[in-house]
């Protein structure tokens, strides 16, 4: 994974917010992520053409949740609160946010395509599962492969602001022909095929560990 390669260094950065919430429980924390995952699936599900600032507020909320979802471990470690409750819910919530968001991407008005969607809902489960199947087996818990959390997170603004300013300059919202992907079809078809990959390399990595 790309930008979960970085992960120590940009736990370093967020330090300073992590200080900052360190009264704050960090469970209320991963909840305010989850919610706002949620609400930016409802704007994407809810945006048009005509009401394109939806898209905008999406990239907000999205931007917003994944930036709580990676403090609130920080902010566990400086209370000395991290335990195995607070690890189980938040790959609960991640999982349930990544469905949410995936799903409102799916039934967007900008997407054209709704198996897309299904196959990057498969890659982006069986991706997290693998990784964390990993450690219930003895082992790390696995982050290698194409593409993580952090990764889709990334992509999902960069197609939100692009379709945010595609759309702000008149382009449909369908494509009625199955050559020509929209942005959403693309971000989809990303998922679906980098996170499959990722997930069988992850499965391989550690059945040859075992």
């Amino acid at each position: 994974m790309v930008l979960d390669r970085a992960r120590e260094g940009a736990e370093r950065l967020l330090d300073p917010l992590a200080v900052s919430l360190r009264n704050v429980n960090p469970n209320s924390i991963t909840a305010v992520s989850f919610a706002a995952a949620v609400a930016a699936s409802l704007s994407i599900v809810f945006s048009t053409p005509g009401r394109s600032y939806l898209l905008l507020a999406a990239f907000v909320l999205v931007a917003a949740s994944g930036l709580l979802d990676a403090v609130d471990g920080a902010v566990a470690r400086i209370r000395k609160s991290s335990g195995p409750r607070g690890d189980f819910l938040d790959h609960v919530l991640d999982r349930y946010s990544d469905i949410a968001l995936i799903l409102g991407f799916t039934f967007s008005a900008f997407t054209s395509s709704v198996p897309l969607g299904i196959f990057a809902l498969l890659g982006v489960l069986m991706t997290s599962y693998l990784g964390t199947q990993a450690q219930a087996v003895g082992l790390k818990r696995n982050y290698g492969g194409a593409l993580g959390r952090a990764d889709r997170i990334v992509l999902m603004l960069a197609a939100l602001l692009l379709a945010f300013l595609l759309a702000g300059a008149g382009s449909p919202a369908h494509v009625a022909s199955f050559l020509t992907l929209t942005v959403f079809d693309w971000l989809l078809l990303v998922f679906a095929v980098l996170g499959n990959i990722t997930a069988v390399y992850r499965a391989v990595a550690s059945w040859r560990r075992l």
